[in-house]
């Protein structure tokens, strides 16, 4: 019995090593190494029957997935970890399956559940997934429901979860957007440019939701700052463009959104000291999120900020070996000083050949 028990221990062990190793490699960019980890954990966890380990190592193994962007694998893994239907299709992108029949049967599996932290991790992942492969009503139902149940709960810090529906809105913003340069039917142009205004407004009232939760760390404030400020000039480029088509009845709003950049900025310069606090791939992201951000805006001042946080993002991602971050750094750099475009471009592509990644060159 007691040789039992101290094997099981053993096995626990090395299960919980192997995660800690998992996420060494995830913060150093190296997505592939921390998946194989994790599968590793998994594996020990199933062979224990720890169902809260097995449950933690498969959220753990969609992150790398994500990382990868292999996103329907992710929501493949996080089906498994929920132990949802597979027959479902959750997954599965398909226009001949309406909304509905796919919404309430999540809404049922979450109710059913007991809500443990480890099973509102894994569902707050699925609705973060569901967005990234498209399904973006079923990730807002998901993350609503969600964070209703984890406002009941004080032990949970709700303010991932209302970014994650922040990002969601501003998803469901962007695609109404797309959907309105495809339409040439007057009335119909008219109600998508009402869907616009109330979604980007939505979008950005639950982003100063994000910031007024009282447990919120700096890291989750730094992220909600910068999709918060991208988004106010994305949409004052919206804004703008149709005020110049003729819709003047757009010009309150648009002098709005304007008097909201400047703010935005400075709220993320006086965070900053939260970028060195994020893993290395988390760090070139936000950095570049930011420098793009700033590059938009006509200010001489604001443009070179932009360079700045290009360049500390490329040295960063020089600092890894995801190639990944280091093509996109270079290529966002380019975009920033065009006038040494062809350098960085060249740098890029002898970076991917040097590596044997095909699909990088191209």
């Amino acid at each position: 019995m007691a040789v039992a028990a101290t094997k099981e221990a053993k096995k626990r062990s090395q299960a919980q090593l192997l995660t800690q190793i998992g996420e060494k490699y995830l913060n150093e960019g190296q997505a592939s190494e921390a998946l194989e980890s994790w599968q590793a954990a998994t594996e020990i966890y199933r062979q224990l029957g720890y169902q809260e380990g097995i449950i933690g190592t498969l959220i753990n193994q969609n992150l790398a997935l994500q990382a990868l962007g292999l996103n329907h694998l992710a929501c493949d893994t996080l089906v498994e970890a929920l132990k949802l239907d597979a027959d479902a299709k959750i997954c599965t992108i398909s226009s001949q399956q309406s909304t509905e029949s796919l919404t309430k049967p999540l809404i049922t599996a979450i109710d059913k559940q007991k809500h443990l932290p480890v099973n509102l991790f894994a569902w707050h992942n699925l609705g973060d997934v569901l967005r990234l492969i498209g399904k973006l009503d079923e990730s807002k139902v998901v993350l609503t429901k969600t964070l209703s149940i984890a406002r009941q709960m004080p032990s949970i810090n709700t303010s991932e979860i209302l970014l994650s529906l922040a990002n969601t809105e501003e998803a469901i913003y962007q695609q109404a957007r797309n959907k309105y340069y495809e339409v040439e039917e007057p009335d119909f142009k008219n109600e998508i440019v009402v869907l616009i205004q109330e979604q980007a407004l939505n979008s950005l009232e639950v982003y100063q939701q994000v910031f007024q939760v009282s447990t919120i760390s700096p890291i989750t404030q730094l992220k909600s700052q910068l999709h918060h400020l991208s988004l106010l000039i994305n949409f004052e480029k919206w804004l703008t463009a149709e005020l110049n088509s003729g819709n003047q009845q757009l010009i309150e709003i648009r002098n709005q959104i304007q008097q909201q950049i400047q703010p935005s900025v400075d709220k993320v310069v006086k965070n900053s000291s939260a970028f060195s606090d994020l893993s290395a791939t988390q760090l070139v992201y936000a950095k570049l999120n930011f420098a793009q951000s700033l590059s938009q805006i006509p200010e001489e001042q604001l443009r070179s900020l932009a360079l700045e946080y290009g360049q500390s993002a490329l040295q960063t991602a020089k600092s890894t070996s995801n190639l990944r971050i280091k093509s996109y750094s270079l290529g966002t750099l380019g975009k920033l000083q065009p006038e040494k475009s062809e350098a960085y471009f060249v740098e890029a592509l002898n970076l991917a050949q040097s590596a044997g990644r095909p699909h990088l060159i191209y």
